[in-house]
C-alpha cells in the first residue's frame, strides 16, 4: 500500500559507498599517504590550510581535531587510498596523482553532499585558487555559484594568491544533481508535476490500481493528483517517488519514505506480468538502502493482491504479519506486511 511520511532530517554517516568508492573515517593507516601526498606542491600548491613541508604531527593534529567522522573522509578505490574529501560548512578535497581525472572527486562530493543535504539544509562553500582548472570543473558540475573573488593565504607557499569564491544551496545541488537509475527496460527518474500529472492520474486511478493503494481514488481527481505529484519530489532524502519509464512511457512509479523507512510502488495494468516492477526495485532498493544508510526497509500489499506479494519475496523481503489498511479507493482494507534487512 502507499503511504506516506512527513521528510525527516537523517544523521551524518562516517562510511559512504558509491559505484567506485568507499568513503570512511580518516584513520592512523592513512599517515604515510597523506605525508607523502601533501608534501608534494603538485597538489598542496592549490590547497589554502595545508604546510609544507608536512609533518607527523601535522597530520596527528587533523586526525584528532579537525577530521571529524560524518563530515572528513578517506577516499578508496579499488586500489587503496584515493585522497581525502571533508564538507561541514565547506567543502574541500584532494586526490593522490594516480586517482586525478576519473572523476573521483564528483563522485565522492555527491555522495557526501546529498547526505549532508539531508541531514542540514544549510548552503555550502567552496573556492579554488585561479588556474585550477579541474576543481572549478568539479565544483560548476556539483551546482556551486562564484560568489566573489579574493586574495587567498596558501600556507603551502607562502603568497597571497587570486581565488574563486563559490557557495552551494540544496536547490542548486539537486537541479544539477538528479537521480536518475537505469536497469536494461527502464529508467526511473524524479516525476514532473505538469508534464507527468495526466499519465500519473490515469494509471494510479485506473480501476484495478487504485483499489490496491492508500491513496489513489479512481477516477483520481486532478487537484489529488497534483498534491500527490508535489508531496513526492525529488529532495534529496527518503519522502520521494520516482516516475518508471520505458522507452518514451510512463509506466508506473516508485517511492520511499521514511520512520519508518518503508518503500511501495504501483504499474500501468497494460505492462504487468512482465517483470517490470521486479527489475525496477531491483535496481531501486539497493541503492536507497546504500545512499541513506538504512538497515532495513517495509513494504505491505493488499492481501487480494498476491502479485505484489510475489514481487516483494522475490526483493527479499520477507512477511512479518497482517494487519488493516486504508484506502481511498476502497476504505479499510486487510494487508500483508513485509521487511526487507539489509545484506
Amino acid at each position: 500500500m502507499e503511504t506516506y511520511e512527513n521528510l525527516t532530517n537523517r544523521p551524518l554517516r562516517p562510511h559512504l559507498r558509491t559505484a567506485r568508492l568507499t568513503l570512511r573515517p580518516v584513520a592512523a593507516a592513512d599517515e604515510t599517504a597523506v605525508i607523502t601526498h601533501l608534501n608534494d606542491l603538485a597538489i598542496s600548491g592549490w590547497l589554502a590550510r595545508v604546510p609544507v613541508p608536512y609533518t607527523p604531527a601535522d597530520f596527528h593534529e587533523f586526525l584528532t581535531e579537525i577530521a571529524y567522522p560524518g563530515e572528513t573522509f578517506t577516499i578508496e578505490d579499488a586500489q587503496g587510498f584515493a585522497g581525502i574529501l571533508g564538507a561541514g560548512f565547506e567543502l574541500g578535497y584532494w586526490l593522490a596523482p594516480r586517482a586525478m581525472g576519473q572523476g573521483y572527486a564528483t563522485e565522492a562530493a555527491r555522495a557526501v553532499l546529498e547526505m549532508q543535504f539531508a541531514h542540514d539544509e544549510s548552503t555550502v562553500a567552496a573556492g579554488y585558487f585561479e588556474g585550477n582548472a579541474a576543481s572549478a570543473r568539479v565544483l560548476a558540475k556539483l551546482g556551486f555559484v562564484e560568489t566573489g573573488r579574493s586574495l587567498k593565504h596558501c600556507r603551502a607557499d607562502g603568497q597571497d594568491r587570486p581565488h574563486v569564491d563559490l557557495i552551494l544551496t540544496p536547490e542548486a545541488f539537486l537541479a544539477a544533481n538528479p537521480l536518475e537509475i537505469l536497469t536494461p527496460r527502464l529508467r526511473l527518474a524524479p516525476l514532473n508535476i505538469e508534464r507527468d500529472w495526466r499519465d500519473i492520474a490515469r494509471i494510479g486511478g485506473d480501476p484495478l490500481v487504485a483499489p490496491m493503494t492508500s491513496s489513489h481514488r479512481s477516477p483520481w481527481p486532478e487537484a489529488e493528483v497534483r498534491a500527490f505529484l508535489a508531496e513526492s519530489q525529488w529532495q534529496g532524502r527518503p519522502g520521494f517517488r520516482l516516475g518508471i519509464w520505458h522507452g518514451a512511457a510512463l509506466i508506473g512509479a516508485v517511492g520511499i519514505w521514511d520512520d519508518p523507512a518503508e518503500t511501495g510502488y504501483f504499474l500501468d495494468p497494460a505492462y504487468w506480468g512482465q517483470g517490470f516492477a521486479t527489475e525496477a526495485m531491483q535496481a531501486f532498493l539497493p541503492q536507497m538502502m546504500a545512499r541513506f544508510g538504512l538497515t532495513e526497509m517495509q513494504a505491505d500489499h493488499c492481501t487480494d493482491n498476491p502479485a505484489s506479494g510475489s514481487v516483494l519475496r522475490k526483493l527479499g523481503f520477507r512477511p512479518i504479519g497482517e494487519g488493516i489498511g486504508d484506502s481511498l479507493a476502497r476504505g479499510p482494507v486487510p494487508i500483508s506486511l513485509y521487511r526487507l534487512d539489509r545484506p
